[in-house]
């Protein structure tokens, strides 16, 4: 009788949302530059566009999921050759499901997400200056980064977890702010060589959406 109970107050309270996102994202890139003692690695900002769908249990407990296209830059240089300094900038499209907890008062709440993600890396690119000893040459460059499939991990997946605000400014519309920060737990590059050389992703996303609430 209990579990019919809580099963009519859900279905009487269920609704869904579909919305868009939009934002920027700071991506740190991890590595292990073993004796490549003069290499630094630092974070790059870029940008994060998406489609959100949400189901809403009841007032307090939701499950969301995305369709995220994001991008997860970096940049390599080196301190004893100026000249040696590369941007990478690496396009995902990303998929977290999370659940959704809410809280708060009528047209003010906050609420907390808290989920997986998968992924598919599907291109990347880099600029930047390179430094030819022999030739005692500096030379510029703009292009493409062809993908190795015995070396790169184009697959992607770890957890997923957010904090934000939302307004609900009209009966079915609802604004939102969030910071969302993504753990990849998977190596960017496959472990080809004999020596491990394991690379990860981990990226903080600011963004801004809007949602449109179909009741059910």
């Amino acid at each position: 009788m209990a579990l019919l109970a809580m099963m009519c107050v859900t279905t009487a309270s269920a609704q869904w949302r579909l919305g868009v996102t939009a934002g920027a994202d700071y991506n740190v890139y991890n590595m292990d530059l073993q004796y490549m003692s003069d290499y630094k690695l630092d974070g790059r900002w870029g940008a994060t566009l998406g489609i959100t769908g949400q189901y809403d249990v009841n007032s307090w407990l939701g499950v969301r999921a995305d369709l995220n296209w994001s991008q997860k830059n970096y940049r390599q240089y080196r301190v004893v050759y100026s000249d040696v300094d590369y941007k990478y900038r690496n396009d995902y499209l990303l998929l977290p499901v999370m659940a959704s907890f809410n809280f708060g008062g009528k047209r003010l709440r906050g609420f907390c997400h808290l989920g997986v993600y998968g992924g598919y890396w599907l291109s990347s690119h880099r600029n930047g200056t390179d430094y030819n000893h022999f030739a005692a040459k500096t030379t510029r460059f703009d292009e493409k980064v062809e993908f190795n499939s015995s070396r790169d991990q184009r697959w992607d997946c770890g957890l997923v977890g957010g904090v934000g605000m939302e307004y609900h400014f009209a009966k079915k519309w609802v604004a939102q702010a969030e910071v969302r920060y993504y753990y990849s737990t998977t190596s960017a590059t496959k472990q080809y060589m004999r020596n491990a050389d394991y690379r990860y992703n981990s990226t903080t996303a600011i963004q801004l959406g809007i949602n449109y609430i179909l009741k059910k």
